[in-house]
């Protein structure tokens, strides 16, 4: 199986001039926070001026870069003999919200609303909404890139979840969300003729206002008044922002782990991403066993003639050998994928600095390799 990871020239990938966004996608668990801080840190070693973000509420990226924390404006890391430089971040969802509602109403009602149970649900819980507001962000940055030359990369981490498509589908849950025909029932706008509510909105109406009761009936039309502010500003850079990720400015490193069940997902988020023509530009299989090849016969013999001890050893590669088959056949579901797949070898000790993460492509190729595939 690690015959194949020799075929990813990612130092290749990171120099290349007019790439201005790398986004680490795929389903929660396999990695994508820890590959996407190394491959940050690989990036700015090579001389690019890097700002890697993540939505990870678990703030593994800093504990990976050695940083107590991350804010949600970019924070300098110190690389040691780095040629380039290397700024993190975390998107605070809520804090982003905020910053939207701010622009729309009064610093008063703005307070008024950040008190509100349903802003505090959508803002916090709502499927999409980490994925909406990442989106808006790389346009932010990509922007604020063009203008100040602070970056020429931005790595991006993208939210976990338990579904590697909720990237791609959650932003447009939240666009329905908004343009619902229920929210112009809510907040009371005309749909009938002459601007007036038909029969059947008004007596919805009346009845969430029963429901409710007045004044929670009102708090509720006074946030979903501002919500539908708030996403329409997103709107605004929403096009830009889909317009760059389809571009060869960007490109999509698919992540996954050597088992049946995020191998199938990797599939069909490789599929979603051809089926939208956007830029998949490589698949980094996380976690595999590293294991020594030895002939199931060699291993037999040496068995019978070993100590306890070596017998222990040996039972243990014989374990190792069986784990390495099993995820050699669970990497066969990727079937042929046309872009270049690097394995990442499981390490015994755990990523938590920075030598640790520029070691973790220690085992890929850096120098040009032809796209192959498993």
């Amino acid at each position: 199986m690690t015959d194949h990871r020799d075929e990813f020239p990612l130092d290749d990938l990171l120099r290349e001039e007019g790439l201005r966004v790398l986004l680490c996608v795929g389903t929660g668990g396999v990695g994508k926070t820890t590959l996407s801080a190394a491959v940050a840190v690989r990036a700015a070693m090579l001389g690019r001026r890097v700002v890697v973000v993540t939505i990870d509420p678990a703030r593994r990226l800093a504990q990976a870069m050695g940083l107590d924390g991350l804010a949600h404006e970019p924070t300098p890391v110190q690389l040691p003999d780095a040629a380039g430089t290397l700024q993190a971040m975390m998107l605070d969802v809520r804090h982003a919200f905020d910053q939207a509602l701010t622009a729309q109403v009064s610093a008063a009602e703005a307070d008024r609303i950040r008190a509100n149970p349903f802003y505090t649900a959508l803002a916090e819980t709502f499927s999409g909404t980490q994925e909406y507001v990442a989106m808006e962000k790389i346009g932010e940055l990509h922007r604020r890139a063009a203008t100040t030359g602070e970056w020429d990369l931005i790595v991006v981490d993208t939210p976990p979840s338990a579904s590697a498509l909720d990237f791609l589908d959650g932003p447009n849950r939240l666009e329905s969300l908004a343009h619902n025909p229920l929210l112009r029932v809510v907040l009371g706008l005309p749909r009938g003729p002459f601007g007036l509510l038909d029969a059947g909105a008004a007596l919805a109406t009346r009845a969430l206002d029963a429901i409710l009761g007045g004044r929670l009936f009102g708090d509720l039309r006074t946030f979903l008044r501002v919500f539908e502010r708030a996403v329409l500003s997103f709107e605004s850079h929403a096009t830009q922002t889909r317009a760059l990720l389809a571009s060869d400015a960007a490109g999509f490193l698919v992540v996954a782990a050597p088992h049946p069940a995020p191998v199938a997902e990797a599939r069909a988020l490789i599929d979603r991403l051809r089926e939208d023509r956007l830029p998949l530009r490589g698949v980094l299989i996380n976690q595999v066993t590293a294991t020594t090849r030895i002939e199931a016969e060699r291993l037999a013999a040496a068995e019978s003639s070993a100590d306890e001890a070596q017998r222990v050893v040996l039972r243990h590669h014989r374990l190792l050998l069986a784990r390495a088959e099993d995820e050699r056949r669970a990497l066969a579901g990727l079937g042929r994928v046309g872009v270049p797949i690097g394995l990442i070898e499981k390490r015994s000790a755990g990523v938590n600095d920075l030598a640790s993460l520029l070691g973790l492509f220690g085992g890929l190729d850096q120098q040009p390799a032809p796209r192959a595939d498993l």
